[in-house]
């Protein structure tokens, strides 16, 4: 069987999939795979899964063209197997307030939403505004007053946006695979906000894992987690990331595709289950193959 891992693509988070697709190859390579790597850029976005060879695309690609259903739908139509999530459970994930909707409809509580045409009316604060369709906290902001929040979603054009109440409390995250919790970490920015920088930079962040909070909180955004990606119909290992604060948990986003980087959530809280980088991969590719 060949493998072509597809990384790389047009998105914002075109490095973070490079590490993610690197790191991915090796272990196949060093697992004994017919690996080999396909990075996607505007030129050839199209064309690399119709002219390599393979028969398995094992997918580390983030944001949009990557994690939104549109390569998942080619591939589809071109009849080839690749890993992850299909095309609807992948289009949902993507979008943060579609998600968040149908969390609510299925008892998963979230932070309180507004809109556009509500911004003039709020009157509590920080709020939180976020792109709907990005990933790695791009395009994030944290408005302390009308005035920022009218910059914040100036500055975002005319993309669609999540506008939230900010929820000052613990970050957790919690890795499902094949429909399994595998456990719970706690994320703690040395500085300021869990954001692109802390995430992707060695030692700026410290995780916890399993998570020191209590038994209740830990099963309960456990579960959260699972019923998440279960009610989207996702496949293989999904990331579901929580506030916790007073006890009470609060949704804020899925991952159909979770970074797998030397700092990336997904290879820490899988150890929980004692599962190493290599195990992912190995499980992966038997799943989808």
């Amino acid at each position: 069987m060949k493998i072509a891992v597809f990384m790389g693509g047009i998105s914002s988070e075109k490095e973070v999939s490079m590490r993610t697709g690197t790191a991915i190859l090796n272990s196949l390579v060093k697992q004994g795979y017919d690996a080999y790597g396909v990075t996607l850029d505007k030129n050839n976005l199209l064309t690399a899964f119709i002219e390599n060879e393979y028969d398995l695309a094992y997918l580390a690609l983030h944001g949009e063209y990557g994690e939104d259903g549109r390569i998942q739908s080619l591939l589809d139509i071109l009849g080839k197997k690749y890993t992850g999530c299909g095309v609807t459970a992948s289009a949902v994930s993507m979008d943060k307030d579609l998600t968040k909707k149908i969390a609510q409809t299925v008892g998963v509580p979230t932070a309180k939403s507004y809109t556009r045409e509500d911004i003039e009316n709020i009157t509590e604060y920080p709020i939180v505004v976020k792109p709907a369709t990005e990933g790695s906290t791009v395009g994030l902001y944290i408005c302390h007053d009308l005035k920022e929040l009218k910059e914040a979603v100036k500055a975002s054009g005319d993309r669609d946006l999540i506008i939230e109440e900010f929820i000052k409390g613990e970050e957790l995250t919690v890795g499902v695979m094949d429909g399994e919790a595998l456990g719970v970490v706690k994320i703690t920015p040395k500085i300021g906000l869990y954001d692109y920088k802390s995430k992707y930079t060695a030692g700026m962040t410290e995780y916890e894992y399993p998570a020191k909070i209590s038994e209740k909180a830990y099963q309960e955004v456990m579960e959260y987690a699972t019923i998440i990606h279960n009610s989207l119909k996702m496949k293989g290992i999904s990331r579901s990331d929580f506030i916790l604060k007073d006890e009470k948990l609060y949704f804020l986003e899925v991952n159909s595709c979770p970074g797998m980087t030397e700092t990336s959530l997904i290879p820490k809280v899988a150890t929980l289950k004692g599962y190493t980088f290599d195990d992912l991969t190995r499980k992966t590719v038997e799943k989808f193959r």
